[in-house]
């Protein structure tokens, strides 16, 4: 049926084919929660704090968080752009693209998920909502843009066709403008977190997309050269593939192809500040520490092959429109509030690399810290400080924590001490000389960058030590066998930095300094709590089968 020819539901706002609406779901009350969270805000944008105060468990976050439509910022979207969305489900992503102000076709093949992405967009004339299996709807006009997020791997499970998932391709390219792109983004069967014990994230069973158990309609992903040869064979002149981490779903980074192969950026870095999810409440075998790993695999030149997600922009021609050929990834930071929320874009010129961090939300600061956001800079080629010392807790080399955490400390009483002669006090502009924002240059040396934040006052150095430290508190395996507890921990740390042991009331106003100023920019919540309960019988009834499994089979094996 023609777009034009589909019945207008006025009570929900969408264009419907009734006949061709599909049952795809989360369960009708998480669809109704999400539903209603729209209704009941004022605001349904993006960076909505009603929405994000709705999170509470894993669906809601899914459709609510601020994080998902950072797959889509890498690409250069406009506002004259038409652009088909596939699978649209409950307006995450339409909510981004009509922000953008281009022209949204949003098709949805669930009634209860189409009435969500019509509500969240109500404000948006530019958005419209079809109702429809995308299989059965005929479009009148082509599109600069199709997008295909989270729903390429679901094609085989709603199509009718023989050999649905190039028949799919094909379609999408005939939809195209000749210069159009279709952008997919989508799970790697052969991600590092797979092969680390974590379960398929649409099965709940581990090792299930290594090993190929997909069926003829079973929900299936691809590695990173079987997708891009189904794509050369529909049709598609050129194919490029960013990589997001820590997957498409919540991405924090997002790196290019050439950001991976450019020897002078440390993308290992970048993903190590990301950390992976797991869906669902089966527990994963924990076989690695994913941390640890991603810096063998860029030595190694693994990083695209294990990457847990891709986003693909294929085109039909050779020329590539949506990604800028200078882009070596992009680093978001989107839990604050507004308008606190940034990201930075790293690029490849003049002989070298430029950082530019910019706000991706509006307004004024507020006046109780400073943000500083600055101009574009040089990238500093090295090792971020942070990660060599957090690796050396994880290998247990105590003595080298304690160098490193020393060198930092000397590093800060040479350059970021007060001039008023107080010993060991902070000049305020350097509140965020954390290791998080020191390089370790190619010469040892220690390079400042990012100083974000400035409070008004000087400070005790061993506050910042503390204010360090304390975003280790909670993995305690972390500093076990350094230290039984983590004020224990803490001063002996201050100790080897030749600062004074504090008491556990001077640690409790130290954190409680600490999180008065950032309570001032991050919003708390915006993720689904653990299912402590659920998880522990999924853990019982697992190890029982594994028991049972080396019973039948393991002792026999050992002979």
């Amino acid at each position: 049926m023609k777009v034009n020819e589909l019945a207008f539901d006025e009570k929900n706002r969408v264009y419907i084919n009734p006949d061709k609406v599909i049952s795809y779901s989360d369960g009708e009350e998480n669809e109704q929660y999400t539903f209603d969270s729209f209704k009941n805000s004022k605001d349904t944008s993006i960076f909505s704090t009603e929405l994000f105060d709705r999170i509470k468990d894993w669906s809601s976050e899914y459709h609510l968080t601020t994080y998902r439509a950072n797959i889509l910022r890498p690409l250069n979207i406009k506002e004259e752009h038409k652009i088909l969305e596939i699978g649209a489900g409950c307006g995450a992503i339409s909510r981004y693209l009509g922000e953008t102000g281009a022209s949204i076709t949003a098709v949805e093949g669930s009634l209860s998920r189409a009435r969500c992405i019509a509500e969240r967009c109500r404000d948006l004339d530019n958005v419209t909502v079809v109702c429809s299996n995308v299989e059965d709807v005929e479009f009148d006009e082509k599109f600069d843009i199709i997008t295909l997020i989270g729903v390429f791997e679901y094609t085989a499970k709603y199509s009718s066709r023989e050999n649905p998932f190039y028949k799919a391709l094909e379609s999408y390219a005939k939809l195209l403008k000749p210069n159009g792109s279709l952008v997919i983004a989508i799970e790697n069967k052969l991600g590092l977190k797979y092969f680390a014990g974590f379960n398929e994230d649409h099965y709940a069973t581990a090792y299930f997309g290594l090993e190929s158990r997909y069926g003829e309609k079973h929900i299936t992903t691809f590695g990173h050269d079987e997708i891009e040869s189904m794509l050369t064979d529909s049709g598609f002149a050129s194919t490029e593939f960013l990589y997001p981490f820590p997957d498409y779903k919540l991405p924090k980074v997002v790196l290019s192809d050439r950001g991976i192969d450019n020897e002078a950026f440390n993308a290992a870095d970048l993903i190590r500040f990301t950390k992976d999810r797991h869906y669902n409440p089966r527990p994963k075998s924990n076989l690695l520490n994913e941390y640890l790993v991603w810096d063998s695999l860029e030595e190694n030149g693994l990083l695209k092959d294990l990457s847990n997600s891709f986003l693909i922009v294929a085109s039909k021609s050779q020329e590539q429109i949506l990604i800028d050929d200078t882009l070596l990834g992009q680093y978001y930071t989107c839990n604050r509030i507004e308008p606190h929320n940034t990201y930075a874009s790293f690029h490849a010129k003049d002989n070298g690399i430029k950082v530019k961090k910019m706000r991706l939300g509006e307004g004024a600061s507020e006046a109780t810290i400073a943000q500083n956001i600055e101009e574009e800079t040089n990238y500093i080629e090295g090792a971020n400080l942070h990660h060599i010392i957090t690796g050396a807790l994880y290998k247990k080399r105590f003595s080298e924590f304690d160098e490193l955490m020393l060198k930092w400390v000397d590093f800060l009483r040479a350059e970021a001490l007060s001039d008023k002669g107080e010993q060991d006090i902070v000049k305020a502009e350097f509140f965020d000389a954390l290791p998080f924002n020191i390089i370790v240059d190619k010469s040892s040396k220690f390079q400042l960058f990012d100083q974000e934040w400035e409070v008004k006052e000087p400070f005790d150095l061993s506050f910042l030590v503390v204010r360090y430290l304390s975003m280790h508190q909670r993995n305690k395996g972390l500093f076990a066998g350094y230290s039984t507890s983590f004020l224990g921990f803490v001063n002996r740390t201050l100790i080897a930095c030749g600062l004074k042991k504090i008491t556990k009331s001077k640690l409790k106003k130290y954190q409680g300094l600490d999180e008065q100023i950032r309570d001032r920019v991050n919003r708390k919540g915006g993720l689904a709590p653990l299912q402590l309960t659920k998880s522990l019988v999924f853990l019982m009834l697992h190890k029982l089968r594994e028991i049972k499994t080396y019973l039948m089979y393991g002792i026999f094996a050992q002979r």
